[in-house]
């Protein structure tokens, strides 16, 4: 097969799933245009919610909602993504129903109409919320609330698996906690590749509150409308699902699942991930507990981040600055960094250090010899416009380097030009060091073809799959990363 494992990802990258044309059957859709007043589009199942034919809906006046009021609408915010219950509810054909008004794209009001469940009882909902009323004050705090979180949305949900997911900086994901009832086995520490929550439903998790796929097995429901064009559903809770992320969850043993985001400073940092071995449905309420339960452990998760980050910052500046004038006082740069190594060493808690100025370089700690020094530096040089660099795995940058790769894979680098020494080029090392990752199978997604068509397909399996990583240093934290950058700062203004 020609076609490549990189081409197809950007292919299932590219998935529009927002604009599938169709919903899942736990519920129905009406979208209307307030700017003609008309139904513009229903979901072909609409008539197993209420009393109307959905084709003949189409293109009447928003008027022939007669549960829907006028003043509900207008007070409906045009921000996208918004969303509103419609007021008292609304009988069904099956039973009481749940209206949600949600503001979607060109300003279209989407209506989602699903048959409601009842709540946890209200004691039990406020003992679980009140144990994130504060935030967490150490780490150990902190891995309370991460279990008291899953094993709180377990209750509410009944689900067989409840996992708190935290992303990597690759998007790769792991499980951190999780909390097991019934036949399903666990994730805890296994690692998930980036390509199994793709970015563009990673997009779709940062703006939406929860996602649920109550029955992998149900057949999706298609939206009947005035025009081919399908609505855009990016809001949408009834969106339908990838194909392959049923199959995926298929393979997994999976029925149903449920996912709350975690986002810290706009930013998706994880998910509470729920799995059910059979079909479960949950209703708007019960999601909403479970949304409010995962917020107020965000409120906490983001204040205990950002204090922590205070913590870890505090006096930085102030030693930085002093390493700054420290160096200033010399004559040769190359002296100070041979008088300050051990300094500059621990400053990025690297195991090597170097300074390069002109032809001539100081080497300290364990890192590359004077030979591999210069190629390092030649090709840092090389990187026009680039004034810092950072990996953990340089046989990508300097790929046939030899003996140099073996023993140095983590490099931070810094370029300044003074005006008195010419460019000063500052490096930090680490050494290659073996690591084990442990996967929840094979990572790698398999090709096939089907029907002619080359494809992805999901993973088929998810026992345990422990990948050896060589070539690769401890990673550079992004303090150590920050620190760097102020070190630069500080030396452009006093070399």
């Amino acid at each position: 097969m020609g076609t490549s494992l990189e081409t197809l990802l950007h292919v299932c990258e590219s998935e529009k799933l927002h604009l599938s044309g169709q919903i899942q059957s736990f519920g129905a859709l009406i979208r209307l245009d307030p700017a003609t007043r008309q139904i513009t589009h229903a979901s072909a199942n609409l008539g197993h919610f209420i009393d109307a034919d959905p084709s003949r809906l189409i293109g009447q006046s928003i008027d022939c909602l007669t549960w829907l009021s006028g003043e509900a609408l207008s007070s409906l915010s045009d921000k996208p993504g918004t969303r509103q219950a419609v007021p008292g509810g609304l009988d069904g054909v099956g039973g009481p129903l749940a209206a949600m008004m949600l503001r979607g794209a060109e300003a279209a009001i989407i209506i989602e109409l699903e048959y409601n469940l009842s709540l946890p009882d209200p004691i039990r909902m406020e003992q679980l919320q009140s144990f994130f009323l504060s935030p967490p004050a150490d780490d150990d705090e902190l891995g309370e609330r991460n279990q008291q979180l899953v094993r709180g949305v377990g209750a509410i949900t009944g689900y067989d698996r409840v996992m708190l997911y935290r992303f990597h900086g690759d998007w790769s994901g792991e499980v951190i906690t999780e909390e097991i009832s019934g036949e399903m086995g666990g994730y805890l520490g296994q690692r998930f590749p980036a390509s199994d929550i793709p970015s563009i439903a990673r997009n779709l998790y940062l703006i939406n509150p929860a996602r649920a796929v109550p029955d992998i097995a149900a057949s999706p429901v298609a939206i009947l409308g005035l025009s081919a064009d399908p609505p855009d559903l990016t809001w949408s809770d009834l969106r339908s699902v990838s194909p392959v992320h049923l199959e995926y969850l298929g393979n997994m043993g999976v029925g149903a699942s449920f996912s709350v985001p975690i986002r810290v400073s706009g930013r998706l940092w994880g998910l509470v991930a729920c799995h059910h071995r059979r079909s479960r449905r949950l209703s708007p309420d019960l999601r909403s507990a479970c949304v409010t339960l995962t917020n107020l452990y965000n409120m906490g998760l983001t204040s205990y981040l950002a204090e922590d980050n205070l913590r870890n910052i505090a006096g930085l500046d102030d030693r930085i600055e002093k390493i700054g004038k420290d160096l200033s006082r010399y004559d040769d740069p190359l002296k100070a960094a041979d008088e300050m190594a051990d300094r500059l060493v621990t400053l990025l808690n690297a195991q090597g250090f170097a300074m390069v100025a002109g032809r001539e370089a100081v080497i300290a700690g364990d890192g590359p010899d004077p030979e591999e020094i210069g190629l390092i530096d030649a090709w840092f040089l090389q990187q026009h416009g680039k004034n810092t660099a950072t990996t953990d795995h340089l046989k990508e940058t300097l790929a046939g380097a030899g003996d140099l790769l073996a023993r140095v894979s983590g490099l931070v680098a810094i370029k300044v030009r003074s005006e008195r020494f010419g460019p000063v080029r500052l490096y930090w090392f680490r050494p290659s060091e073996s690591q084990e990752i442990t996967w929840a199978g094979d990572p790698q997604k398999p090709i096939e073809e089907k029907a002619g068509v080359v494809m992805i397909s999901p993973r088929r399996s998810f026992e345990k799959w422990i990948e050896v990583r060589t070539g690769y240093s401890r990673p550079w934290s992004k303090l150590e990363q920050l620190t760097a950058i102020k070190l630069r700062s500080a030396l452009l203004e006093h070399l």
